[in-house]
């Protein structure tokens, strides 16, 4: 599909400018749904004051390198309180210290890259609806390192012909499912593209692994928002359609599955192509489930270790 094709708008409706734009019942209903993040829509041009930590726009944060250095150096003051990590401290030493580079490094990209891969992730699996997500279209809240909230500033979705607001001033009709898919798979592209421009060099990580961290993202919104409304399955099935073959940069499709853990249960998971480097912090002993340094049968023993009596 063409971007012109992608850019084809329904005829115009009257609209009354009074009502909710569209998007918000959809992040409304995602937010319920959902209780890994809070999910929310901002009023156009602003972002909210109140308690707790402001909010950052995406564009502002691209535009501040040293931010991503400041978020680091949290994440690292958080990690080295995780329960197993540096279990010996002296009480001079500093304990982030021992949080290795690498680890804040892939913590922090992966935090980031959520931003626009969940929010994204579940309104196509929720309202079949595609926001544009874009850094000016979004900003987040941090929570001692971690994210806790993403917002978005409604404006121009793709949507399915059939959609009821398919003619409201803003929305962007495509054919069908894979097309929808499609664009989430670009929207989600391009603003990791403009992330990795600014944060790319702060890593120690080839430009590989970095893209295969986007698809690993992507892909696990894609499960999440299956999980979150009731079909793992259904989130598998949506996951194929927007990572495709895994069309570059993606490093993959989706790879998404069930596994059968050594007590017989069955997970749905999926066989990341990145990883965190959580095997790298002193005192932590099993790698996750997930990690592409596990063989088969350590990530059935993993998953067997899971509410174990």
């Amino acid at each position: 599909m063409s971007h012109a094709e992608a850019s084809r708008r329904a005829p115009a409706a009257a609209v009354d400018t009074h009502l909710p734009h569209p998007l918000v019942a959809s992040v409304r209903a995602v937010d319920r749904a959902v209780s890994l993040l809070s999910f929310q829509t901002l009023p156009e041009g602003e972002l909210p004051a109140g308690a707790g930590a402001p909010w950052l726009g995406c564009d502002h944060a691209l535009s501040a390198p040293a931010f991503f250095r400041r978020w680091r150096a949290m994440a690292a003051q958080l990690l080295a309180t995780r329960p197993g990590c540096i279990p010996e401290q002296s009480a001079l030493s500093k304990p982030q210290n021992a949080v290795p580079p690498k680890t804040t490094g892939g913590y922090v990209l992966q935090w980031y890259l959520i931003i626009p891969s969940y929010l994204g992730g579940m309104l196509f699996h929720s309202a079949r609806r595609v926001p544009a997500l874009g850094p000016p279209s979004l900003a987040f809240r941090l929570d001692h390192a971690e994210l806790r909230d993403v917002g978005l500033h409604p404006g121009r979705f793709w949507c399915l012909p059939d959609d009821p607001d398919a003619g409201h001033p803003d929305a962007v009709p495509v054919p069908d499912e894979a097309a929808l898919g499609t664009m989430l798979r670009r929207e989600v592209t391009a603003h990791a593209t403009e992330f990795l421009a600014v944060y790319s060099p702060q890593l120690r990580v080839g430009h590989r692994t970095q893209w295969a961290t986007v698809t690993d993202v992507l892909d696990s919104a894609m499960l999440l928002a299956g999980r979150s409304f009731g079909s793992p399955q259904a989130g598998a099935a949506d996951a194929r359609l927007v990572l495709g073959a895994g069309e570059k940069p993606l490093t993959s499709g989706s790879t998404i599955c069930q596994v059968t853990d050594d007590r017989g249960r069955t997970h749905w998971t999926r066989l990341r192509g990145s990883c965190c480097f959580l095997y790298a912090l002193p005192g932590v002993v099993d790698p996750c489930a997930s990690c592409p340094r596990n063989s088969e049968g350590e990530r059935a023993r993993i998953f067997g270790s899971l509410d174990r009596a």
